[in-house]
């Protein structure tokens, strides 16, 4: 297993951590990533990272294990970064490739570098695309653009990435943590509660029309009216002054 998790105050930080296979993902990875994530789901950490080491992110699933038995075990683990309600981050750098590419797409903010390489690798391997990638992808750059790199395996750098409007942030590899510090800055001034639930409203409008995207905004937003978070953002606006939010995950 390669899978490291380090806690850090409000954030817990993930990385796949093997120099010699530029940090492919093990089969035992794929079970240990979705409990971190449900755990921290759970927890009263904000921010979730899942960040590059050894100047790569992830080569994707290692190759030569039993591919076909932890199918269950990739897929769990994407629904479990799919579901997870409070911030993601994925910070990039060199290779990354396979469900490694797709891990990120699932992510909120991408910050990645120039020289990041994402690759929908899995056509020169013989396999097709997985951790929810042919899902993502599309809704992201289009249908034909997906076409082309999943098709293709087609490699593209950082730059073009940012052009694909795929990323939050491109930047130089000695400023990926600086400018995750400052993003969770920005979060850290907002409603925690809010920013949760216009995560959730995104992602469900995704499946739903355009009445019941109407609807679930109405239920929301009158469940917000009575929170103690709108009560202080609005005498804040008042008050001209800076709120201070509860900060937490609550309803």
């Amino acid at each position: 297993m390669v899978l490291e998790a380090e806690y850090k105050d409000k954030t817990l930080v993930l990385k796949f951590n093997d120099k010699n296979t530029k940090n492919s993902i093990t089969s035992n990875d794929w079970i240990e990533f979705r409990k971190k994530v449900e755990e921290f789901d759970n927890s009263d950490f904000k921010y979730l990272i899942i960040s590059q080491v050894n100047e790569n992110f992830s080569s994707g699933a290692q190759l030569g294990q039993n591919l076909s038995a932890q199918m269950d075990n990739v897929s769990a683990a994407a629904k479990a970064l799919w579901d997870c309600r409070k911030p993601v981050i994925s910070l990039v750098d060199g290779i990354c490739a396979g469900a490694g590419s797709n891990m990120i797409l699932l992510s909120d903010f991408i910050i990645a570098t120039p020289r990041t390489r994402f690759i929908e690798v899995f056509a020169r391997r013989g396999l097709v695309v997985d951790f929810a990638g042919s899902w993502t992808l599309p809704r992201i750059v289009g249908v034909q653009k997906a076409k082309e790199l999943t098709m293709t395996a087609k490699e593209i750098d950082g730059q073009t990435m940012f052009d694909l409007n795929m990323l939050y942030k491109l930047v130089e590899p000695n400023h990926l943590e600086s400018e995750a510090t400052d993003l969770m800055g920005q979060l850290d001034k907002l409603s925690f509660i809010s920013i949760c639930m216009n995560k959730e409203q995104i992602k469900n409008g995704l499946n739903k029309t355009f009445s019941e995207s109407l609807e679930l905004e109405g239920l929301n937003q009158n469940s917000r009216f009575i929170h103690s978070d709108a009560a202080e953002g609005m005498m804040a606006f008042l008050d001209k002054s800076t709120p201070n939010y509860k900060n937490t995950f609550d309803a």
